[in-house]
């Protein structure tokens, strides 16, 4: 009865148009977002269900790429992760530093009795974390240590803010997990929070405003915004008492004075009587974050956290921002062609998720009538064949139905799922596609089946198109979450590129990498990651052979040197074709051609071509007549002469003197005078690092040349550039440079 109260309740209270709340599965409350490599991720507290006050146990993480297809990554952090801890696990803020990630949080101490501040920590932005101390970082027994903010100044220094109904703060170490001095105040004025402290206020005075709690600490970036030095840093806060609004103060320096400066997100029907924010800017986008209890059976203690986009003032101030049920827009598109965890979704009716250490985050308390829907889907480039699914059924199972546009739209596959014997024993089942589609629609996952039990859990579903796709390691480390994936029109080749190409234009033009690989093999499954990463910074990266679709050695024909030329003339013809996705999309004024090894040789074999910006040899360079008969059959051989052809700025990348290749390698370098030309080597031998996660050293290194090469970036040329060049600085590295390479701009 309770489900199908729930079920019928959301029908009722919310829009499957609308974006807000963003989570639907649980009550989620008190978000902080956070980005880190190009992900924009939030950390909310948990509301438990048909709680009668702040009964929370634990803190969850959700994020995403787009803004509106959300990935549930469940809690890496509770109550029990802290030994001190026994109740409360309230408000909380991550940031990261120096590679690691800084959880900090407040819970009841059961050493002092009062609520404490706690700080845990991990490698990942997701976990898994663990108490970083063992003891919490500050507690004195008394209740109002809650809800800490953190920021990290530009002079290094890191603040941690927090408290209900005044502002406690302390300057952390550079270590994150201890501090220095004392506790500090802030002073609560009638000045500096629109109210003093409550016990100086005057009995029937009616004040502006008053801190209450939830504190937000940031900085105005004075490069983007004509910012008073007395405003720069600004502190967002919960006011007003029960109920709350948002408002903030500015001061000069994170410690005050501080000036009230007005609401944000005024007093409005948000079905919660407190509020909590948290801001972000994001690929050129600013969010602002905080919690309703707008879900069904939702309210004060059951919230729902949401998030509006706004634009700052001239001055860096704050608009007023009015809560909206519609959120924000998409600003990317979704990828179907790759494995997509069950637990990303814009939005739900109906559903849960639950975690486990075998599985991790799967969705599960699936019922006839539930349904997962994704926002701004792109099947262009793609014809969808099979729709595949894990999943596990104790019982009976069910059917999920793949549409678009709404609950009842076209229906595209219909996939039968059996009782598996077990809640979670899985299976992976598949289903083909009955209905072509192509554009950008809403895609819905709508259950089906017995109406009342439970059918079945669900943990990733994939769409197989009529071409290959993959998306590899998250999409890369870069701002574009790149996808490797094969092209109609370009047969025997693959093609890294970002997945979103709506931020590309006349203006904004992704220049070229095309790759040979090692030992001349028709596929870059040696080079993918590496191939990959570089893409995920803003290039099309055209490689030889045939797309990988796992790390596994390719057997057939070599590839030839023709099949670079193949690339350069296929992606200059793509951005004349206005049919084509990449239509006045390419820099085809930038091309640099490289390849590793065999692939090297088949770059300096091609390296006369007058459309080639500059060129990358890896762990390669021409034979000598004193070596040639150790060469493989089927290598291209050119004479050492070829190097005078070379026109453009050429990088060797070699693995140092472990490296086969290295003693051919520096002699091509020493023998080049008329073009600039360096010599990076790092110790690693033949092999490079391109099957390291994100290509390792390597692509650090290739992305400075091409970003310097193809992009004119400043900064990447300090990378190359100088006696004291921040490469010879690398732990590792060494960089040999002739005459003309110091006079390179």
């Amino acid at each position: 009865m309770k489900k199908l109260f729930f079920s019928l309740s959301l029908l009722a209270g919310l829009s499957a148009t609308a974006q807000n709340p963003f989570v639907q599965t649980w009550f989620t409350s008190d978000p902080a977002p956070m980005v880190h490599d190009g992900r924009m991720y939030v950390y909310t507290g948990h509301d438990e269900d048909g709680a009668d006050f702040f009964w929370m146990q634990e803190w969850r993480v959700y994020s995403t790429v787009d803004m509106v297809n959300w990935t549930d990554h469940g809690s890496p952090l509770a109550l029990e992760s802290f030994s001190w801890a026994d109740d409360r696990a309230w408000a909380s803020q991550t940031i990261e530093r120096d590679g690691k990630f800084y959880w900090y949080i407040c819970a009841h101490s059961k050493l002092s009795g009062g609520m404490a501040i706690g700080v845990a920590v991990s490698d990942t932005p997701v976990g898994p974390f663990k108490d970083a101390i063992g003891k919490p970082l500050f507690e004195n027994g008394s209740w109002d240590h809650i809800d800490p903010t953190v920021m990290i100044d530009d002079d290094g220094q890191a603040w941690l803010m927090w408290g209900n109904p005044q502002v406690y703060y302390l300057k952390l170490n550079r270590d994150m997990i201890s501090y220095s001095g004392e506790l500090g105040r802030i002073d609560m004025t009638e000045e500096g929070f629109g109210a003093p402290a409550m016990n100086k206020r005057e009995r029937g005075k009616k004040y502006k405003d008053n801190y209450t709690e939830g504190p937000w600490i940031r900085k105005v970036d004075a490069k983007k915004y004509k910012v008073d030095k007395n405003k720069v840093y600004q502190l967002l806060y919960a006011a007003g008492g029960v109920p709350e609004h948002i408002s903030y103060s500015t001061a000069p320096s994170p410690t005050g004075p501080w000036t009230y400066a007005g609401e944000i997100m005024p007093l409005c029907e948000t079905k919660s009587f407190t509020n909590h924010c948290g801001v972000a800017d994001y690929k050129g986008h600013s969010y602002f974050f905080y919690h309703t209890g707008k879900l069904p059976n939702g309210g004060g203690f059951g919230r729902s956290v949401a998030v509006e986009e706004f634009k700052y003032n001239a001055d860096g101030s704050f608009p007023t921002i009015m809560p909206t049920d519609e959120g924000v827009k998409p600003i990317a598109t979704f990828n179907p062609y790759q494995k997509v965890q069950a637990e990303t979704m814009a939005f739900s009716r109906g559903v849960k998720t639950e975690q486990n250490d075998e599985i991790g985050v799967y969705v599960s308390d699936i019922h006839n009538g539930d349904y997962i829907k994704l926002q701004n889907v792109k099947f262009d480039g793609n014809t969808p064949k099979k729709f595949s699914a894990r999943v596990a059924s104790g019982l009976r199972g069910g059917q999920i139905e793949v549409r678009i546009d709404s609950v009842k739209g076209q229906m595209l596959a219909r996939l039968e799922v059996p009782g598996t014997g077990g809640w979670e024993k899985w299976q992976t089942l598949s289903a083909d596609f009955h209905k072509q589609v192509n554009g950008t629609h809403d895609l819905y996952l709508v259950f089906t089946g017995r109406k009342g039990p439970k059918l079945f859990n669900f943990d990733w579903w994939q769409i197989e198109g009529t071409l290959k796709s993959l998306v590899v390691e998250d999409g890369g480390l870069g701002q574009y979450k790149a996808i490797m994936k094969e092209e109609a029109t370009l047969a025997a080749h693959t093609v890294f590129v970002p997945q979103d190409l709506s931020v590309f234009n006349e203006k904004n033009r992704l220049p070229v990498l095309v790759w040979g690989n090692g030992a001349c093999t028709n596929s870059p499954w040696e080079h993918f990651k590496f191939l990959n990463e570089i893409a995920s910074h803003g290039y099309i990266v055209l490689a030889t052979g045939y797309i990988p679709m796992e790390e596994k050695p390719y057997n057939g024909p070599m590839s030839t040197t023709e099949q670079q030329i193949e690339s350069i003339d296929w992606i200059i013809a793509q951005n004349a074709n206005p049919a084509s996705p990449y239509y006045n999309k390419i820099d085809v004024k930038n091309i640099c051609v490289a390849g590793m090894s065999c692939g090297g040789l088949q770059t300096l074999f091609n390296c006369a071509d007058p459309r080639i910006k500059a060129l990358m040899i890896c762990n390669s360079g021409l034979f000598k007549e004193s070596n040639r008969a150790q060469a493989v059959g089927g290598m291209p051989m050119p004479p050492k002469s070829k190097l005078k052809e070379i026109h453009t700025p050429i990088m060797y990348l070699l693995g140092g003197k472990e490296d086969i290749a290295y003693e051919n390698g520096m002699d091509d370098f020493y023998q080049i005078k008329h073009v600039p030309c360096c010599a990076a080597n790092f110790p690693v031998g033949h092999g490079g690092t391109y099957r390291q996660p994100h290509g390792g050293e390597f692509s650090v290194v290739a992305l400075g040349w091409l970003d310097w090469q193809l992009k004119g970036d400043k900064q990447a040329a300090k990378m190359f550039k100088g006696n004291d060049c921040e490469l010879s600085k690398r732990k590792g590295w060494t960089l040999d440079k002739n005459a003309k390479f110091n006079k390179l701009k």
